[in-house]
């Protein structure tokens, strides 16, 4: 779940911005902003269950790509079942 969200929030957030630099289509706003805000606060409910684990703190409060950060942070870890060097 946290890999959609995190990938929808980061879509919506450059969509959001390149209709505001160009022609800033209220219909645009109306709909991307709601799905931005959604896969925003489902990155920080994701993360919060998973925080414990991987150590996450503060990434998932990062707008726009508080996500992918803490994905990445999440393959940077080794898992708590996998033996060391495998």
């Amino acid at each position: 779940m946290l890999h959609v969200a995190a990938a929808i929030e980061a879509i919506s957030l450059v969509v959001l911005l390149a209709n505001l630099l160009t022609v800033h289509l209220e219909e645009v706003s109306g709909v991307v902003g709601p799905l931005h805000g959604l896969s925003y606060l489902t990155v920080i409910g994701a993360a919060s269950m998973s925080a414990s684990v991987s150590g996450a703190g503060v990434l998932p409060f990062v707008p726009g790509i508080g996500g992918l950060l803490v994905l990445r942070r999440l393959r940077s870890r080794p898992r708590r079942n996998e033996p060391a060097g495998t």
